[in-house]
Order: structure tokens, then C-alpha cells, then sequence
């Protein structure tokens, strides 16, 4: 183990977010989650009390943060993003993963840290070393799902990355070396949700654009990428994605709902399959409902109809509004991953809203093409 390099980085990781917080890391994040803990929401009551600060949260959660090793040094890991150290450095650290609750607690990293070796190890927070075993793989999110033959592991609780809006503080936690949980804050700076509806079933595989990840101003670089991105009560909201390592890039989150949607498929198929509709959808404002004399607010107002899509093969056309998709309620953000979720070639009986009346059709999704 590279210790010099260890050490290196924590001071970077720590200088990336010294801007905003290190002049008084314990009282300026504290009166930021105090204003959040005098209202707690749902998700609050649910897990407990939101932590009094930034050191809380960490302390908290730090158990479900692993770091992610190779059994044998591999190049361009975290060790090579110290200024002045070559790409050509080897060091057996990839990365960070962390801990998470599907029918048995497993790893959830990203793809790129996954894939860099061919037999990988995990480093649990009392620095034990245990090895872990691919079981799952999405390239398109990059995404990928370990396996650990270990008991009594804590997973983290996740959270709803609906519910998070523009300019709430989040949290990213990073076990590069496998010896100390690294933190960085910031804010959320985009969420990605809006682009969903028009990205996902417009051009088919327009979801691997990162416009439909949450964006934050946490640093985010390749020894905290794959961990975990909390919401101020300690829940996970995302997974940081390292796209480079210079001072000032935008740094991207997968939101925790895009991962709830395939872990199940991850952990019992090992792949994501996925099925697209082709239609271009947005949201029923509270004029459109007038206009259109829908009892209430919600669903999918279809713009446009894609030529060549499964869309256009059935009943649906523009100026429809989607209220269902199966049995659940969908607007212009959930629309795509209820699509995307769905196995191709299996009709599906939509719910439409057209000239004032409710209206079943069934659609048969396609796979989405590559």
C-alpha cells in the first residue's frame, strides 16, 4: 500500500472543499442541518433525527462505505490523481463502494471501478479485507453490483433522489485507500429530472447523456468515485460518478432512484434490459388541465410521436395525456423508467386522457436499440 499517495490525496480531497466549509467545518454546516432538523420530512422520521453536522452524518454512516481494491496494482487508479504523480502509477486502490439492501446486503459501485480488475477485494471500515465478486454489470449507467461472503454487514438507508431540489446540501463519502472515509459537501446543482421525459424515449439510449444525472459542486474525483451521495438526514440519494480530476469540472451524480429500478434486475440476471416507447412527453401544468379538462393535475402530455417507435405501431398520438402506465400513476419525470423497466414485447395496458375521457390502449414496447 502507497501510503505516500494515501496521504496525498486526503490532503487534496480535503483542500477541494476547503472554499466553502473548512474555515469552521463544525458550526457553518451546523446551522445549515439545524434549519433542515427543525422541519424534519418524512424520510427524517423515518431513520431518526438528522444529524447536527457534517461530522455527525460521516460518523453515522461511515460503516457502509468500503473501499475497493484490485488484487493486484493496476494503473490510473486513485493513487495517479496526486498533482505531479504519472497516469503509469500503479497502486492496488480503485475506488469506493458502499453498502446497500436488496433481499441480502450487497456493494453498489460504479462500472468503470468494477471493471478495472479482474479480481476485485473490499475494505470494510475496520479496514478488514474480504473479497467480492461481480454479480452485476450496467454499462449505460455505469453501474455495477458486488457480492460479499460476509454477515452482519451495515447497509445504508436510501433515500428518494425525487425529492431533492436545486440548492439542498449533499454529502459525498469516499473510502480510496481503504484506511479513512474522505467527505466532500455541496450543493445540488442540478437534478437531471427534467430532462428525463424528452432524453429517454425521444432518441432511444439518450439516457447515457449525463444532463439526466443530478449535477453538484462536490468534488468528486476518481478515489470518491462509487460512493456514496447523502441527503443532510444521512440518507443515499446517489452515487458519484468521477468524470476528471481537475480543480473546478462539474461533478455528476446517478440519482438512488435509477439504481432502485435495476438493482433487482443486477442481482438476479447479472444485466439490465431495457425497452423504449419513442414518444416526446411533458408535464400537464395547471392551464393544460384546464384546457384539456383533466380532474386533476398529473401525467405524461404527449408532444409528439416518434416515427419508426413502438409508439407510432400503437393507438397513442400527440395530444394524448399518459395517467398510467400498468397499474402506476406516471407523469413526464417517472413516464421513461416505467418504460425502460418494462419487458419488451409484452403488451402493457395504458391509461390515456383523451377528448375528455379516460381512455386503455395496450402497448407493446420494443427493446431499446443501441
Amino acid at each position: 500500500m502507497n501510503r505516500w499517495f494515501a496521504g496525498a490525496l486526503l490532503a487534496l480531497a480535503a483542500t477541494g472543499c476547503r472554499e466553502r466549509i473548512e474555515p469552521d467545518v463544525h458550526a457553518a454546516p451546523t446551522s445549515v442541518l439545524a434549519g433542515v432538523s427543525a422541519a424534519p420530512t418524512e424520510s427524517t422520521r423515518m431513520y431518526g433525527s438528522t444529524p447536527s453536522s457534517f461530522v455527525d452524518l460521516v460518523a453515522s454512516t461511515r460503516q457502509g462505505v468500503v473501499g475497493i481494491r484490485s488484487a493486484t496494482p493496476v494503473k490510473s487508479g486513485p493513487a495517479a490523481m496526486f498533482p505531479g504523480a504519472p497516469d503509469s502509477t500503479a497502486d492496488v486502490s480503485l475506488g469506493t463502494g458502499f453498502l446497500i439492501e436488496a433481499k441480502g446486503v450487497y456493494v453498489v459501485t460504479t462500472d468503470t471501478i468494477a471493471a478495472a480488475a479482474t479480481e476485485l477485494r473490499i475494505v470494510l471500515d475496520d479496514t478488514t479485507e474480504v473479497p467480492a465478486k461481480v454479480i452485476g454489470r450496467d454499462v449505460d449507467l455505469d453501474l455495477a453490483l458486488l457480492s460479499v461472503d460476509r454477515p452482519r454487514l451495515h447497509a445504508l438507508p436510501m433515500g428518494d433522489s425525487n425529492d431533492l431540489k436545486v440548492g439542498e446540501w449533499i454529502v459525498v463519502l469516499g473510502n480510496p485507500f481503504g484506511e479513512e472515509v474522505t467527505a466532500t459537501a455541496g450543493l445540488v446543482s442540478s437534478t437531471g429530472r427534467e430532462a428525463a421525459g424528452s432524453l429517454l424515449q425521444d432518441r432511444g439510449m439518450g439516457y447515457r447523456t449525463f444532463r439526466m444525472f443530478m449535477q453538484t459542486d462536490a468534488r468528486i474525483h476518481r478515489g470518491n468515485s462509487g460512493g456514496p451521495v447523502l441527503d443532510t438526514s444521512g440518507q443515499v440519494v446517489g452515487v458519484a460518478v468521477a468524470t476528471g480530476d481537475r480543480p473546478g469540472e462539474l461533478s455528476f451524480v446517478i440519482p438512488i432512484n435509477r439504481v432502485r429500478e435495476v438493482i433487482d434486475a443486477l442481482r438476479d440476471h447479472g444485466q439490465v434490459a431495457r425497452s423504449w416507447l419513442g414518444a416526446k412527453v411533458k408535464p400537464v401544468t395547471s392551464d393544460l388541465q384546464q384546457t384539456l379538462g383533466l380532474p386533476s393535475a398529473g401525467g405524461a402530455y404527449v408532444t409528439e410521436v416518434v416515427p419508426n417507435s413502438p409508439a407510432i405501431r400503437s393507438a397513442l398520438r400527440a395530444g394524448d395525456v399518459i395517467l398510467k402506465w400498468g397499474d402506476h400513476p406516471v407523469d413526464h419525470r417517472t413516464l421513461p423508467w416505467a418504460v425502460a423497466s418494462t419487458p419488451a414485447g409484452r403488451p402493457t395496458t395504458v391509461l390515456l386522457w383523451r377528448n375528455g375521457a379516460e381512455l386503455p390502449i395496450a402497448i407493446v414496447t420494443e427493446k431499446m436499440p443501441q
